[in-house]
C-alpha cells in the first residue's frame, strides 16, 4: 500500500511540475532575472547568481522530487540605460528533464526625479526530455501515462516581457510573462489536457526602510496569477538586515509553506544564502521540506556601489 501512495503521489506531481512551466524559488527576491527580464541590469554593477534547489527532500517519490540548478549574468549597458542579461537553468522533475537558455534586454527611462521604469524582453530556448521506463504504472489503461516511445524529446522557443519600476533606490514594483507562447514541448504528444502552456503572470514589489543605524526591514511579496487555468499563488516576505552583512528572512506561500532565509556577507563582492521551506500543505505527509543554496558575486571594485545593489 506505502508503494501504491508513492508511485501514485510521484506521477501525479510530475504532471504537475510540467504544466507549471515555471520554476518555483524561496528566494525569488534575489533571483528576480527569472521572473522579469526587465531586471537586467538594474543593480548599476554586473552580477552573477547561482542558485540549487531540492524540491519536496527526503523520502517524496523514491527521490524523484524536483530538483533545479540555474546560474544568470546581468548588466547594465549603453552607459547604464539598457541591460543584458544570460541563463541558464537545468529543471528534473521526476520523469521530465529540462535544460533552457535564457536571454534579457532592458532599457530603462526615467519617468520622475527618482523614478526609474524599464521595460524588458527576454528569449528562451528550451530542451525537454520525459523518460518513461521510469514509471512503474499500476494501470495499463492509465490515459496520464504515455502509450507509444519510452522516451521523447522537444526544442522549443519562447518569448517573454516585463516591466520594472524602481523610486529613490528604496521601492520596486514589477510586472511580467516570461512565457508568452503555447510551445510546451509536451503538446504533440496531449498527456496534459488540451496540451497547452498557462500563461503565468507576475507581480513583484518591496521596499527598504531603516530601523535603526544597523538594522534594515526588507519587506516583499510576489503573485502569480494563471487566470483560468490554474489558481493563483502568493508569496510575502520580510528580511531583517544587520550592519548590512547579515539577512534573516520568513516568507509565507499561501497554502504550501512557511519558509526560513538567511544569507551573510562574505565579502564586498560576495553573499552566500540558504533556506529551508517547512511545507504546510499534505505534501508534508511525503516530504521533509524543500532546500535552496544561493551565491551571489558582484563585478565592482566600488564597494560603495554594493549598498543598493543588495537590495534591488
Amino acid at each position: 500500500m506505502k508503494r501504491i501512495i508513492y508511485t501514485t503521489a510521484f506521477l501525479l506531481f510530475s504532471l504537475m511540475a510540467m504544466a507549471q512551466n515555471d520554476v518555483q524559488y524561496t528566494n525569488y527576491l534575489f533571483n528576480r532575472l527569472a521572473y522579469n527580464p526587465a531586471y537586467a541590469g538594474s543593480g548599476g554593477v554586473p552580477v552573477i547568481n547561482a542558485l540549487y534547489r531540492n524540491q519536496w527532500a527526503g523520502g517524496f517519490a523514491d527521490g524523484k522530487a524536483p530538483k533545479t540548478g540555474t546560474i544568470n549574468y546581468h548588466s547594465p549597458i549603453q552607459c547604464g540605460r539598457g541591460g543584458f542579461g544570460l541563463g541558464f537553468t537545468s529543471d528534473k522533475a521526476g520523469i521530465f528533464n529540462s535544460n533552457r537558455l535564457d536571454g534579457a534586454y532592458s532599457y530603462k527611462f526615467q519617468v520622475s526625479e527618482k523614478g526609474n521604469l524599464s521595460l524588458g524582453l527576454g528569449a528562451q530556448l528550451e530542451f525537454g526530455k520525459a523518460n518513461y521506463n521510469l514509471t512503474n504504472p499500476l494501470d495499463a489503461n492509465d490515459l496520464t501515462i504515455f502509450n507509444g516511445n519510452e522516451t521523447f524529446s522537444q526544442t522549443k522557443v519562447n518569448f517573454g516581457a516585463g516591466l520594472y519600476y524602481t523610486h529613490n533606490d528604496n521601492f520596486y514594483i514589477g510586472l511580467s510573462v516570461p512565457q508568452l507562447l503555447n510551445t510546451s514541448y509536451f503538446q504533440e504528444d496531449n498527456i496534459s489536457g488540451n496540451g497547452n502552456d498557462f500563461h503565468t503572470y507576475y507581480l513583484m514589489l518591496g521596499f527598504v526602510k531603516d530601523l535603526t543605524n544597523n538594522v534594515k526591514i526588507v519587506p516583499g511579496a510576489m503573485i502569480s496569477f494563471q487566470g483560468n487555468n490554474a489558481p493563483f499563488e502568493f508569496d510575502v516576505n520580510v528580511n531583517l538586515v544587520f550592519m548590512e552583512k547579515l539577512w534573516v528572512g520568513l516568507n509565507y506561500r499561501l497554502e504550501d509553506s512557511i519558509d526560513g532565509l538567511i544569507q551573510y556577507q562574505l565579502s564586498d563582492n560576495l553573499r552566500a544564502g540558504f533556506a529551508y521551506d517547512f511545507t504546510t500543505s499534505d505534501i508534508k505527509n511525503y516530504s521533509n521540506g524543500s532546500l535552496e543554496f544561493l551565491l551571489s558575486y558582484t563585478f565592482s571594485k566600488y564597494s560603495k556601489n554594493l549598498s543598493n545593489l543588495r537590495y534591488f
